[in-house]
């Protein structure tokens, strides 16, 4: 049974969920810092939601001292900074330990599980969160679903007990014991299309909606271009999306704060790295792998790069 948590990435994600665990039971969920990040930290403290949130704080340098391992441990860093991350998580995986990673794309559970053992980690994605980052902490209207599930399809003894905990702490989630591989490739078409379309352009949630009188046609039209590309992507690796699942994500937006924006349009705003990699440049690989073009992706790719490097 899983009693505690450690969250890795106390960004806008990480700390969006944290708060889910900390109203459930304060004790129970810690967050890993380190250097000036701990540092700033222990001063200012985490908000969310204009609330400070005192967490348990563990320094990655000092590693977990006497303490137990934690039973879990969430990672929802940047894709840029999981190296690091994984690094620095070292000294508190026990033999026992489960881990979720939340980060974009469709790599991060190979890549963590190299180091740790693919065994503790599921496949898993949160989905319908509108969190933003900014000067005063995390601010989210919708929190989220978190969607997890083995990729070789059965239902394991590990993923009952995440399910077990998530309900024990109220944390919305969906259990996809069968098909996680292809919702996994779902969220990833979701993000190549909303997040560099909106980052490209800078715009909020409410440019994509289908009944808002803000709507951006031509906007829209770009995001799915993007998106049917890793439709055709996602059949040669025998993942069966479609117009459906366009449609099904268009639908979903709706839900979401109309001032929101994606991740990677509020790292654009902010002049912070993106995840262009993550997104476009793995379109556009397994596009060379199967010899299917992706103009759309490549464009959008070399674009954010473009903005990415205008910065300085």
């Amino acid at each position: 049974m899983i009693h505690s948590v450690l969250i890795a990435g106390a960004g806008a994600i990480g700390l969006t969920v944290a708060e889910t665990f900390y109203n459930y039971e304060k004790t129970c969920v810690s967050v890993l810092g380190k250097g000036e990040r701990l540092r700033r930290y222990r001063e200012k403290g985490l908000w969310v939601n204009g609330r400070r949130l005192d967490f348990v704080l563990l320094d990655a340098e000092a590693g977990p001292g006497e303490g137990p391992f934690p039973d879990l441990v969430i990672v929802a860093c940047k894709n840029h900074h999981l190296a690091e991350i994984t690094g620095d998580l070292e000294p508190f995986i026990g033999k026992n330990t489960i881990i979720v990673s939340l980060l974009n794309g469709i790599k991060s559970e190979e890549e963590i599980g190299a180091v740790f053992g693919r065994e503790r980690l599921p496949l898993a994605m949160i989905l319908g969160a509108d969190s933003q980052r900014n000067d005063d902490g995390v601010r989210f209207t919708c929190r989220g679903v978190v969607h997890f599930g083995d990729a070789g399809g059965r239902e394991t003894e590990r993923d009952k007990s995440i399910a077990e905990f998530f309900t024990r702490a109220a944390l919305p989630f969906e259990y996809h014991p069968a098909d996680m591989k292809r919702t996994l490739w779902f969220k990833f078409m979701v993000n190549v299309g909303a997040n560099q379309t909106s980052a490209l352009l800078r715009l909020p949630y409410r440019a994509f909606k289908k009944k808002s009188p803000f709507v951006i046609k031509e906007a829209g039209e770009i995001l799915e271009s993007a998106m049917r590309e890793v439709v055709a992507i996602a059949a040669a690796e025998g993942i069966s999306l479609g117009e459906k699942d366009i449609e099904k994500w268009l639908d979903n937006v709706g839900l979401l704060s109309d001032d929101g924006y994606t991740s990677m349009a509020q790292d654009v705003l902010a002049g912070r790295k993106t995840e262009a990699e993550l997104f476009g440049l793995t379109v556009m690989e397994y596009g060379k792998k199967h010899g299917i073009p992706t103009p759309v992706n490549e464009t959008l790719y070399r674009a954010l790069r473009a903005i990415e490097q205008s910065y300085t």
